[in-house]
């Protein structure tokens, strides 16, 4: 079953553009910017969350990806990448 992020969040201040897993969310006073996207791969897939910025955006919207995806599958991953470059 799809879940549809764009209409958990879409009701949001921040929210800029959005359709099923893909949204993209701005801080309004802040450079803060979070982007959700729906990675297709072989035979997983993911739904990847990216943030720019310092600010409460992106722990608001993780926190609310996971409730909703996990509202509709038996099995959840979460998995943490910090890239410096």
């Amino acid at each position: 079953m799809e879940t549809n992020l764009a209409a958990e969040v879409q009701d949001w201040s921040e929210f800029v553009t959005g359709k099923d897993y893909d949204v993209e969310l701005r801080g309004p006073e802040t450079d803060e910017v979070v982007n959700v996207c729906f990675v297709d791969k072989d035979q997983e897939s993911e739904v990847v969350i990216t943030g720019t910025g310092s600010g409460p955006l992106f722990d608001r919207v993780a926190g609310r990806a996971i409730h909703a995806l996990a509202a509709h599958t038996d099995y959840l991953m979460i998995r943490r990448d910090d890239h410096t470059d």
